[in-house]
């Protein structure tokens, strides 16, 4: 779990970073080659949830980037990633897999688009109900990816579609609890803590945060600390 989505409406979000064009390449060779793998068996569980997570992971790399025309890239991998997704929910909808990476991918899918667009294309209930199911079949999944997920869908989405952040907050909490000393961790969720502590007034508590995520490499949490000093 790299990123978080914008959405997630996850949903998404990342530290950009230089990425080589073959590095790029790579995920989208791996991309089109789960594709054909989940396409020759459509029945396939495995095959449809791991589709859906390698066009996450190009599309994601694309932006956490900033290639050129990430946006598109995001829009259409995103996509892509969706369809396999939804198949997988269908086919195991007791398997985390699927939820989890359906609700990646709308993320991706935001970061092109954006999230009001994503919104009025009927994927906020979509993404919540991703997450959601995807945290009660197992939060542990993917180094807490689920609990952090479900975190910062609730801190992005605009106020008019239901931000909540008390919801946010208790969910980076949980996470961090769990994930603080594991070698895993995920620091952007430090980064969203951060924001969100900015955001509430808690000017300590956020510094404390961003100073941590910023440590990590976080260019937007140096970049908040900033604004706090």
């Amino acid at each position: 779990m790299k990123r978080l989505i914008t959405l997630a409406l996850v949903f998404l979000f990342a530290v950009p970073m230089a990425l080589s064009a073959e590095t790029l390449a790579t995920l989208k060779a791996d991309a089109d080659t789960a594709s054909k793998a989940a396409l020759a068996a459509p029945t396939n569980y495995d095959a449809n949830w791991k589709a859906a997570k390698a066009w996450r992971d190009y599309g994601d790399k694309a932006v956490s980037g900033k290639v050129t025309d990430y946006k598109k890239i995001a829009e259409q991998s995103g996509q892509e990633g969706l369809k396999f997704g939804d198949i997988a929910q269908k086919l195991n909808p007791k398997g985390v897999e699927g939820w989890y990476w359906y609700g990646m991918c709308v993320g991706t899918y935001s970061d092109g688009v954006s999230i009001i667009t994503a919104i009025r294309k009927g994927f906020k209930g979509k993404t919540q109900k991703a997450f959601e199911t995807a945290y009660a079949l197992n939060k542990m999944y993917d180094n807490c990816g689920p609990i952090a997920a479900l975190g910062r869908f609730w801190q992005v989405l605009p106020g008019i579609a239901g931000r909540d952040r008390d919801k946010a907050e208790k969910l980076f909490n949980e996470y961090l609890k769990i994930m603080a000393a594991n070698k895993d961790i995920n620091m952007d969720v430090y980064f969203y803590r951060g924001e969100l502590y900015k955001d509430l007034g808690k000017k300590a508590e956020a510094k404390a945060d961003l100073t941590k995520a910023a440590a990590a490499g976080n260019n937007d949490a140096k970049a908040l600390l900033a604004e706090l000093k």
